[in-house]
């Protein structure tokens, strides 16, 4: 590919765990392969003074400028607006700089800067949408809009979201739910619509090379049951206590079994179970990434349960393409992303509500299967492997010239 001069913008910073996983290895390798990045990120200041040198080291040798800019968290509205002004900003110093082919705009702060250059400079960008921005916001419970001023920015985004549907050259969708909606919903030709989900590394989350004193380094013995874990984060979007009642029904069907929960910080609902439940039920705060991979394989299965709302239809979750990685079958609920075909696909099983007699019947299809970790890994890395999701984007890219 011939070298392509590409402003990269991100809200979410490089220093973050998205940021780390989702970003700074695929501006790394298609820098390799012909492009020039000047990456304009938004960085939290304790994470960006622990990381920023780590960073700095990855990008040595390649055709990387990095612009970091410091997140602006308060007021509400206001420092959004601040930020876009420094994104601006620099985009304008670097369009002076440097010919640019396109930009790539992650998310929908980044896509109104880039629609500007677009209406200004006629530069075209990709539209990486990483799902519906505004009714996430709404649907986290972030804007209500029983107040008139986020019901007014709610109305805005969602007018700017059709504007950048429409003015981008190339749409990037996490699933193909997502792609769907869009086609049918604004008309937008489904050609210019990529799915490209969140993906796993591959090379870092697999089982033959792990290391094996997890369990001692946690004090979490080994049951004579199953092992169910849950990855990830106690936020809004994450069903802490409806897992905790599948696992309920779960150590019924595979008796001595236990629970893991890797989590960025404790829960009331873990710390109330683990009284009720303490040889079954463990919790591991702030894991690094580098352990995750011998954290999943204690597992038999994993679990991931997300609050189901219309703006999760273009939710793909890291957490899931990390645990088939490591040949782990996944138990998660339907009407999130693409989540509903996992079952079809032999990555696991599909809950479709959160009833006692659902994850009863979950379970028995649980144990009536016979998973093959190899086969799992082998198959699911064809949609989310790093590597393979890497020649995708090179693909779209090719498609910018």
């Amino acid at each position: 590919m011939e070298n392509l001069n590409v402003i990269y913008i991100s809200y979410d910073g490089l220093s973050d765990p998205v940021g780390a996983s989702q970003i700074v290895p695929y501006v790394r390798e298609l820098a390799k392969n012909g492009v020039n990045f000047s990456i304009i990120s938004f960085e939290k200041n304790d994470l960006f003074d622990l990381k920023k040198e780590s960073i700095k080291k990855q990008f040595e040798n390649l055709p990387i400028s990095w612009y970091p800019c410091k997140y602006t968290k308060n007021p509400p509205i206001i420092s959004t607006m601040i930020d876009l002004s420094k994104m601006k900003k620099l985009c304008k110093k670097i369009c002076k700089e440097k010919k640019i082919d396109f930009i790539h705009a992650r998310s929908y702060i980044p896509a109104m800067c880039a629609k500007k250059l677009f209406n200004k400079k006629n530069i075209p960008f990709i539209f990486d949408m990483r799902g519906f921005w505004a009714d996430e916001r709404v649907d986290g419970n972030i804007w209500s809009l029983k107040n008139p001023l986020f019901y007014l920015v709610f109305k805005f985004f969602k007018h700017q979201e059709k504007l950048f549907l429409k003015k981008s050259k190339t749409i990037v969708s996490l699933t193909h739910s997502g792609k769907e909606l869009i086609h049918k919903k604004w008309n937008i030709p489904a050609e210019k619509i990529y799915v490209i989900p969140c993906a796993a590394d591959y090379e870092l989350f697999n089982k033959t090379k792990v290391n094996l004193d997890f369990r001692k380094k946690y004090n979490i013995p080994k049951p004579e049951g199953k092992t169910l874990i849950y990855v990830g984060s106690t936020g809004t979007w994450y069903m802490i206590k409806e897992m905790i009642d599948f696992y309920l029904v779960f150590r019924e069907k595979f008796p001595k079994s236990q629970f893991i929960f890797c989590v960025n910080s404790a829960h009331d609902a873990i710390l109330e179970d683990k009284k009720m439940l303490p040889d079954e039920i463990f919790s591991i705060e702030q894991v690094a990434r580098n352990e995750m991979p011998a954290a999943l394989s204690l597992a038999d299965y994993s679990i991931l349960f997300i609050k189901p709302a219309f703006s999760k239809i273009a939710s793909s979750p890291i957490k899931l393409g990390e645990s088939l990685a490591m040949g782990i079958p996944a138990i998660c609920n339907a009407n999130v992303g693409d989540l509903s075909d996992i079952e079809k696909s032999g990555f696991g099983i599909v809950v479709e509500n959160f009833e006692k007699q659902e994850y009863a019947d979950a379970c028995k299809r649980l144990s009536e299967c016979h998973f093959d970790a190899n086969e799992i890994r082998e198959k699911s890395a064809e949609i989310y492997d790093l590597e393979n999701n890497i020649k995708k984007y090179l693909s779209v890219y090719k498609l910018m010239k």
